[in-house]
C-alpha cells in the first residue's frame, strides 16, 4: 500500500514554517498592529515572480494650486504645469543563521532543545529587524551610529545601519512633519530636561495636523496611533501640568466600572503584548523602546536622552518584497534555509528577509510635499 507523507524535509512543510514564522513575527511585534491597519502602503509592482529589480521609482502629481481667473481674464497662457514628483525606495536582503549540533553526545547532555529553541529565535530576531526599520523610517532617524534598543547591538556603518533601516537611508521629517517639546526648541540638541511628553504636546500636534494641507489620515480602525518610549510612558503618568492628564483619565476608567483599566492592567493588547498607554483625541497611545534616539543636527550623533516619538497615520511607510507580506499572500519575505553539515552531526537554521522599508513622502516638482502618515514629536526622555 503506498502512503503519501509530508516529512520534515519536504519543501511543502518548509513554507509552512516560514509562514508561521512570519506569522508570529507580525504577532510579536508593535509592525504587526501597523501592518494590519493600513500604515503600511503595499508596493504591489515588487510582488510576484515577474517583479524583477531591486528598485522602484514610482510617479506622484503633486496637487493643484494657483489662483483661478475669473470673467474678463484671460485663461491662455495662464496655465499650470503639472507638478511632478517621485518616490524611490530599493528593497534588499538581510540574513543571519544559527549552528547546533544536531545529534551523538552534546543533545544527550542538555535538557534544552536545540531546534525548538532556533524556532522560536526566527522569527523574534526577524521581528526586531523589521520593527527598529519601522521607526527608523517613520522618525526620520540616521545617526552616524547608534545603539538598537530592541537587541543592544551597536549599527556604526551604512552597510549594517540599513539592517535596521528597511534598507532605505531614512529621510528627515518634512518642516511642518516635526514638533519639539519646549519654547521656540528647534534642535534636538536644545531640549531640556523640562521638555517631556505629555497631553499637552499632543494637543499640539493634533492642532498642526488639523489644518495642515495635506493631513496625516486614520488607520483602517479609525485612530492614529502615537508610539511613545517608555521614559515618556512615565512622564505622562506623572505630569500635572497638562489641563488633562493621564491619572485623571485612567482613574474615571475604574470610577465608570471598566475591567479593563489602564491603572491596574500593564498589557491592553495580549495578542501582541503592547503597552497601552491610553486614548487621548482618537489617538491610540503605546508605548514602545524602539522610538528611536535624538539627533544633532551638526553632528548627526545620537543623544540618548531624547527620543523622537511618532505619530502614524494612513500610508506612513512603504514595504515591498516579492514574496509578500500580508497574511492573504502566497509566499511571505521569511525564507528559513536549513542546512546539515560533518554527516548530519551539526544542524544550521538560517533566516533571509528579502524586503524594503520607506517612509512615504514624494521627492521633486515645484511644490513642497510633507510626509504623508508620521509626525515626529521630539522630547526629553531619560530613566528616572
Amino acid at each position: 500500500m503506498a502512503t503519501t507523507q509530508l516529512l520534515t524535509g519536504d519543501p511543502q512543510a518548509v513554507e509552512l514554517w516560514e509562514k508561521k514564522a512570519w506569522l508570529q513575527t507580525m504577532q510579536q511585534t508593535y509592525i504587526g498592529d501597523l501592518f494590519d491597519n493600513g500604515a503600511v502602503y503595499y508596493v504591489d509592482k515588487f510582488l510576484g515572480k515577474d517583479a524583477v529589480g531591486d528598485r522602484l521609482n514610482i510617479d506622484y502629481i503633486g496637487r493643484m494650486t494657483g489662483t483661478p481667473l475669473g470673467e474678463g481674464e484671460t485663461l491662455d497662457g495662464n496655465e499650470q504645469a503639472l507638478d511632478l514628483k517621485n518616490f524611490q525606495m530599493v528593497i534588499n536582503e538581510s540574513r543571519q543563521a544559527i549552528k547546533f549540533p544536531d545529534r551523538g553526545i552534546e543533545p544527550q547532555r542538555t535538557n534544552i532543545k536545540f531546534e525548538r529553541v532556533v524556532n522560536e529565535l526566527i522569527p523574534q530576531r526577524a521581528g526586531e529587524l523589521l520593527q527598529a526599520s519601522f521607526f527608523n523610517q517613520a522618525a526620520g532617524s540616521n545617526p552616524t551610529s547608534f545603539t538598537c534598543t530592541t537587541d543592544g547591538v551597536t549599527y556604526a556603518t551604512t552597510a549594517h545601519k540599513l539592517h535596521v533601516q528597511g534598507h532605505n537611508t531614512p529621510v528627515a521629517p518634512s518642516s511642518n512633519r516635526i514638533t519639539r517639546a519646549g519654547t521656540s526648541v528647534t534642535t534636538d540638541q536644545g531640549l531640556a530636561s523640562t521638555d517631556v511628553f505629555s497631553y499637552g504636546l499632543l494637543d499640539v500636534v493634533l492642532e498642526k495636523n488639523d489644518v495642515s494641507l495635506q493631513p496625516i489620515m486614520p488607520l483602517d480602525d479609525g485612530y492614529l496611533r502615537m508610539y511613545i518610549d517608555p521614559y515618556s510612558f512615565t512622564n505622562l503618568k506623572r505630569d500635572v501640568t497638562s489641563p488633562i492628564q493621564w491619572g485623571s483619565i485612567a482613574l474615571s476608567q475604574i470610577q465608570a466600572g471598566r475591567r479593563d483599566n489602564l491603572l491596574e492592567d500593564r498589557y491592553m493588547d495580549s495578542a501582541r503584548r503592547m503597552v497601552e498607554c491610553g486614548v487621548y483625541q482618537n489617538v491610540k497611545i503605546f508605548s514602545c523602546k524602539d522610538v528611536p534616539y535624538g539627533q544633532n543636527s551638526s553632528s548627526s550623533a545620537v543623544i540618548t536622552t531624547v527620543r523622537r516619538c511618532v505619530l502614524i497615520g494612513k500610508n506612513a511607510v512603504a514595504y515591498g518584497s516579492p514574496y509578500g507580506g500580508r497574511a492573504t499572500d502566497n509566499t511571505v519575505p521569511l525564507k528559513i534555509v536549513e542546512q546539515l553539515s560533518d554527516y548530519g552531526k551539526y544542524k544550521g537554521v538560517g533566516f533571509e528577509l528579502l524586503h524594503g522599508l520607506k517612509k512615504v513622502i514624494a521627492t521633486g516638482g515645484a511644490s513642497t510635499p510633507e510626509d504623508v502618515g508620521t509626525h515626529v514629536v521630539s522630547v526629553y526622555s531619560a530613566a528616572h
